[in-house]
């Protein structure tokens, strides 16, 4: 039988968290997203949109990372952000990240279901989605070092098929392999790098924070992770690197390689580098490993979503029952709810897919401004708050170098593209759509707020261990 006594365990590796992260990251943002960015930015507009939101996640890991060294919870963001903040804003940050996930999980099921389309195009992409959903909700029901074994062989076979395509692809730009000869920068010329213009690159860069989204999976892990001092730091110091050569190196091969007119979201560029190099089946291969990927991400989305709804309800933020936490330190109400909300990929059984997918990552791409910007102000605050209760900047386990610059540019460059995003009618919809979700939490956290329903998380054991090790020091 259920109840509250059960807790979320600690069962997670290093080597578990950093391939979390990576598999997180690396889904649709990177196998789907990336054509649909290099088509509309161009074949150097698109790894600059990802390499200048790429720096921007530098930021926002470096400072996530100095909270949750200090206070390894899990359901990070909504914590951080309202105990530094406001608890409004981390009513709000949490529910934010909590629907927006269920976008994001809607996203990457119907980007599996494009992909099996292609295999079975007799057989609608809807019952794909159903198929993808029920397999990753027996996923997520394992206890939690299983899941990080499975996430961690899965991220795996990204990471290596990515490695291929690099490698394929500087070949291909040399003239080593397929039958272009030395392809070099003739990709690139005055009609390609920014066939619509900078404004598109900007425009883009909305999708692009959402195809980031999942990095951050690596703190919201912490509250799971065997050491945490040791292991988020390290995890957050090598996954950056990792995922920024992923999608910048890989993205820049793209667009060097296979002219941008040729790659969307259906038509990735992964997929047609290898046709391309005249490899036989490659292209197979590759939509096999996109749809693996696609798999692995929408189950590491469940995971982040599922530990964010239980940091909101032992905090007063959402219902008890979701908090509720099996034998095996699975909170299964949780699972369960964060998968019935992201089945709003079916309505792909109405809408082409690839429009709704398009759409979805559109929405959820505004919404994580807001989720990003309440972890860069509660980082502002937070050294502050450190002091002003007792603790000691000097004495935090990591810290982000040259604070507060990175913040606040960080935070200026948030609202530039918020405003930029609502102001272009290319993307206005997400604005009209994202922006009252934002006045409806706010709306309910304030009521909530006054009538003392919102808590305040238990920070004092953190707060007195770090204290007491300064003092011993």
């Amino acid at each position: 039988m259920e109840n509250r006594n059960h807790e979320l365990q600690r069962g997670l590796k290093s080597r578990h968290i950093t391939m979390i992260s990576i598999g997180g990251t690396i889904g649709t943002g990177l196998f789907l997203a990336s054509g649909n960015v290099v088509s509309k930015a161009g074949a150097l507009g698109g790894p600059i949109a990802y390499l200048v939101i790429g720096i921007l996640v530098y930021f926002l890991m470096k400072g996530l990372g100095e909270m949750s060294t200090f206070m390894p919870i899990p359901g990070a963001y909504t914590t951080y952000s309202g105990l530094f903040v406001h608890p409004v804003l981390g009513f709000m940050i949490g529910w934010n990240l909590s629907i927006n996930g269920f976008l994001g999980l809607g996203a990457e099921i119907v980007g599996g279901g494009m992909i099996l389309n292609q295999f079975f195009p007799s057989i609608p992409p809807v019952v794909f989605c159903i198929i993808i959903s029920l397999i990753i909700l027996c996923l997520n029901m394992i206890d939690v070092k299983s899941y990080g074994e499975a996430e961690y062989w899965f991220a795996g076979i990204k990471v290596v098929a990515i490695v291929i395509f690099l490698v394929v692809g500087v070949l291909m730009i040399f003239g080593v392999i397929g039958h272009q000869g030395f392809i070099g920068l003739s990709n690139w010329n005055t009609k390609s790098i920014f066939p619509n213009g900078f404004t598109a690159v900007i425009l883009m860069m909305t999708g692009v924070i959402w195809s980031y989204l999942g990095v951050e999976t690596v703190v919201i892990s912490a509250g799971e992770t065997e050491n945490p001092q040791k292991n988020v730091p390290k995890a957050i110091n090598t996954i950056f690197f990792r995922i920024l050569l992923f999608y910048v190196g890989s993205i820049t091969v793209m667009g060097l390689v296979v002219p941008y007119k040729d790659v969307s979201v259906l038509s990735n560029g992964y997929s047609g580098l290898f046709k391309l190099a005249g490899i036989p089946g490659a292209a197979v291969i590759m939509n096999i490993v996109i749809l693996t990927s696609l798999a692995s991400a929408a189950n590491s989305m469940i995971y982040a979503i599922s530990r964010t709804l239980v940091a909101l309800s032992n905090e007063g933020k959402a219902p008890k029952v979701l908090g509720k936490v099996n034998k095996r330190g699975i909170p299964k109400n949780a699972v369960i709810l964060t998968l019935f909300l992201g089945q709003v990929s079916l309505i792909t059984n109405f809408v082409s897919p690839d429009k709704v997918f398009v759409w979805l990552i559109s929405i959820a791409g505004f919404n994580t401004l807001l989720g990003w910007f309440g972890s860069f102000l509660a980082h502002y605050r937070f050294r502050k708050w450190l002091v002003a209760q007792g603790g000691s900047v000097d004495k935090l386990k990591f810290k982000m170098g040259t604070f507060p610059f990175p913040t606040i540019i960080s935070l200026l460059v948030l609202i530039a593209i918020a405003i930029y995003t609502a102001y272009s009618p290319e993307t206005r919809f997400s604005f009209y759509i994202g922006a009252p979700m934002l006045v409806i939490y706010f709306i309910i956290g304030t009521i909530l707020n006054k009538k003392g329903k919102l808590q305040e998380p238990n920070y004092k054991p953190f707060l007195e261990s770090h204290i007491h090790e300064t003092e011993i020091k």
